[in-house]
């Protein structure tokens, strides 16, 4: 098991970037009941003016979804992987050239699936996701259909992570996202903290590790990342800790 991170001295010289489902919130059943504490929201919330705004969320989930569960409006944050990002004073930048191609593949999807009882199905603005944590054993076939949809769509790609497989601008991933806003202030020239527990974290923590900055993995598993947390119990009791420790 990895070794939890040291805690920063000055918490002025960090910027926070945290995933949610698995790390700021319990995976849920399904994605609607996934909840992000009371608690944890303050915690946020101090993080946010302690750090004069240094504070991201960096998900899966769309910005309405992300907005929702934080509490927070006006966190920056990065949605859909990075094909939505919303940076401090700035309008909302959009990964939205494949949005025509997401719906052929949407609709492609549901035919070649049509017979699968169990998938619960995500349109998200741009991306298509298939959970399938209710029938584990379709997810050969499930990711295979992907991977055979998107073929020949360069500006596509298939991401997999816990009983999901999701379709997205190819150029979008939370590596380039973390990276884009590490060149913006309240972030810029500050040493970057990033925690997440999936798969598709594992670009932040590439991006991270690339700065010299501190990648968290959340549970077990292989990774990149230089330090990790048990749960994700583990890291909101460190964050509480570290904001009270200033």
């Amino acid at each position: 098991m990895r070794s939890e991170p040291p805690f920063p001295f000055n918490l002025q010289n960090f910027s926070f970037f945290l995933d949610i489902d698995g790390t700021l919130a319990e995976i849920a059943r399904l994605p609607e009941l996934a909840v992000v504490s009371p608690e944890t929201q303050n915690i946020l919330a101090l993080l946010f003016k302690i750090t004069d705004g240094a504070l991201a969320v960096v998900s899966g989930r769309q910005l309405d979804d992300i907005d929702r569960m934080i509490g927070l409006p006006f966190l920056p944050a990065a949605g859909i992987h990075g094909a939505q990002l919303r940076l401090p004073g700035k309008p909302i930048l959009l990964n939205d050239s494949c949005t025509a191609e997401l719906d052929d593949v949407h609709i492609r999807l549901r035919e070649g699936l049509h017979d699968v009882e169990g998938i619960l199905w995500e349109r998200k603005p741009l991306s298509v996701a298939i959970h399938y944590r209710a029938i584990p054993n379709e997810s050969q076939r499930i990711i295979a259909l992907a991977h055979q949809v998107v073929k020949n769509r360069p500006g596509l790609k298939v991401i997999t992570g816990k009983m999901i497989v999701e379709i997205l601008p190819a150029s979008s991933d939370k590596g380039q996202a973390v990276t884009q806003l590490m060149s913006y202030p309240p972030f810029k020239g500050r040493t970057p903290f990033f925690a997440g527990d999936d798969t598709t974290d594992e670009d932040a923590f590439i991006a991270i590790n690339s700065m010299d900055g501190i990648s968290a993995k959340i549970g077990s598993g292989p990774s990149i990342a230089k330090f990790g947390f048990e749960n994700s119990e583990a890291l909101r009791a460190w964050l509480a800790r570290l904001i009270t420790a200033v």
